[in-house]
């Protein structure tokens, strides 16, 4: 290590080393030339030639891409005491999206019990409420407690630059074996982690300061919701879009059965029809297949009959969204005119590229005689 560059082993003619051996206790470095473009320089030690490679800074500035596992591994054993063994979701940063979600859709999609709905402070007492639903764990408990009621310590994390300078330091003008550098570049990848952690503590604990005042079942759950991102209660949910951050609402439709021209029955499996925060007109979440979807693919648009446009993202648009899409999906298709992108039966021999045989069932099955699974278009 020299001047904050990496220098390896260059093996070479022993009379060659000796010439440039000579040159460079004369000028101190020495270059290698072609067609007047200096190459990489070289430097001895003990009689050992070794050739310039790469800076020092540049290695560990992208360690991380340049040794992924490394840095899976450091960033695992960082994160392992806030997020336990489960991986984190994608979290939450827009935290007014967030609360209008919580607060004022979910409420019109889950039956809340009669405590909740005459709190004086309602969304407190939702949050300690879904705390018990979602299963919080303790430790996001404690860690809000601690985030509510302590500063982040500013001590025991460095700034890269220092970091770097301090293994310039302790490393210029020695030899530096493999084992040495892995050990250095694990240190400064667990270092960095821990100050990116220590960051996102600080961002978090400004973000629970509207909600300091509230139990702490209450707050540890939204400490979880910012940083696990995702939640689904008795078939609504919301999660972070990992490709763009977009927060998705959804709502399950649960199974239900439509009809075709000749009475027969069609059984649909349950499916997340959702809105994001950047555009509410309603989508299926997963691959689907129903007459009013083109495709038989995740993230389809629902043929609604209207375009939703000119809504914004406010409680009573997203529900607005959100019933047009489940409304469709049961009541839009009308057997007796076969509207839609597809047929649920051949008409006429025509057949399209999307068929829906494999979800006929019985016209009498017990389910649908009971009620358990609803037939959403028999139309009288």
């Amino acid at each position: 290590m020299k001047g904050g560059t990496l220098y390896l082993p260059c093996p070479m003619d022993p009379e060659t080393a000796s010439e440039l051996e000579k040159a460079v206790e004369a000028g101190g470095f020495c270059g290698l030339f072609q067609r007047d473009v200096q190459g990489p320089k070289i430097v001895f030690h003990e009689g050992v030639p070794y050739v310039e490679t790469i800076g020092w800074e540049g290695l560990v500035r992208h360690a991380g891409v340049l040794f992924p596992q490394c840095a899976v591994r450091m960033r695992t054993k960082v994160c392992r005491d806030l997020f336990g063994d489960a991986p984190p979701h994608v979290a939450l940063r827009n935290t007014a999206h967030l609360e209008t979600a919580l607060f004022q859709v979910l409420p019109r999609f889950v039956r809340l019990p009669a405590w909740v709905k005459s709190a004086e402070n309602r969304a407190e007492s939702l949050a300690v409420w879904l705390s018990k639903k979602a299963c919080v764990p303790e430790r996001f408990h404690r860690w809000a407690e601690d985030i509510r009621r302590q500063d982040v310590e500013s001590g025991g994390t460095k700034g890269s630059a220092s970091l770097l300078q301090e293994v310039w330091t302790d490393a210029e003008g020695r030899i530096v074996s493999a084992d040495t550098l892995r050990r250095d570049l694990e240190d400064f990848l667990e270092k960095t982690w821990r100050e990116s952690l220590s960051r996102e503590q600080e961002s978090l604990r400004e973000r629970l300061r509207p909600y300091r005042h509230w139990a702490a079942p209450a707050v540890g759950f939204m400490l979880f919701i910012l940083t696990r991102g995702a939640l689904e209660v008795d078939g609504f949910g919301f999660f972070a879009r990992s490709s763009d951050g977009a927060l998705v609402i959804y709502k399950r439709s649960g199974p239900y059965a439509l009809r075709d021209y000749y009475n027969r029955l069609y059984l649909f499996p349950d499916c997340r029809v959702a809105v994001t925060s950047q555009d509410l007109w309603p989508v299926v979440v997963d691959s689907y297949k129903h007459p009013l979807l083109p495709r038989h693919q995740p993230w389809q648009r629902i043929c609604l009959g209207h375009s939703p446009s000119g809504r914004t993202f406010t409680a009573p648009h997203i529900i607005r969204s959100l019933e047009d899409g489940l409304n469709a999906l049961y009541h839009g298709y009308d057997p007796r005119k076969r509207n839609g992108y597809h047929r649920l039966d051949h008409f006429g021999g025509f057949q399209g590229e999307i068929h829906f045989d494999d979800l006929k069932i019985p016209s009498d099955d017990p389910r649908c005689l009971s009620g358990e699974i609803p037939i959403t278009n028999a139309f009288s």
